[in-house]
């Protein structure tokens, strides 16, 4: 039987890592998982999971990180398909906030205890900051050749708007909207008004 490539080994060992992190927290939510948790679930020595991921901030980075690829991503290719209005643009941000919600992490975010914590990893990890401007680049690219960007917004700034809305909506959902109609109003009001031109302004 041919051996595992070291590469290969260590792949497979960090997606156990992450398997068991994904599993564990939601479980025994975030602020109680360990590292130490996470070598037992799997039987990998603590050493080696601490050779993968610095500490436990790092792993929860690297699942935010995947959550986005796997799940975000697609979601652009689908709107990237149409054509770029006001419309589709909100419709995009409330069908990302709805994957957002499915996300495992979400109800640990939601524990008072933890939600500093995690908007600190979101908006200060630059690896997440990065995907999250990878993520965003196709339809802000598009709507941009369109001539429906606000002039005069900095990319890196309107993803960073982006995302702290999507988190204050996950992680307080009835503050600024009390139901469907009143978070259709916001987004379109206050959130996608500030980024896309109407057609009478383009």
């Amino acid at each position: 039987m041919a051996k595992t490539s070291a590469p290969a080994q260590a792949t497979e060992t960090r997606e156990r890592i992450i398997a068991a992190a994904t599993e564990l927290i939601p479980r025994f939510t975030l602020a109680k998982v360990t590292m130490e948790d996470i070598a037992r679930t799997t039987g990998i020595a603590r050493q080696t999971v601490y050779k993968h991921f610095r500490n436990k901030d790092e792993l929860i980075a690297e699942l935010i990180v995947q959550e986005l690829r796997a799940k975000h991503a697609p979601l652009m290719s689908k709107y990237l398909r149409r054509k770029p209005t006001a419309q589709r643009f909100a419709e995009l941000f409330l069908d990302q906030l709805n994957v957002g919600m499915s996300f495992a992490l979400v109800d640990p975010v939601l524990d008072p205890s933890v939600g500093p914590r995690m908007a600190e990893l979101i908006f200060g990890v630059d690896a997440v900051l990065e995907t999250l401007g990878q993520v965003w680049a196709p339809i802000l690219d598009k709507y941009d050749e369109a001539g429906l960007l606000q002039p005069g917004r900095d990319r890196a700034s309107i993803v960073r708007w982006i995302t702290y809305q999507q988190f204050w909506l996950v992680t307080h959902p009835d503050v600024l909207a009390k139901n469907e109609q009143e978070l259709d109003d916001y987004v379109e009001h206050y959130i996608v008004a500030g980024i896309v031109r109407s057609p009478q302004d383009a």
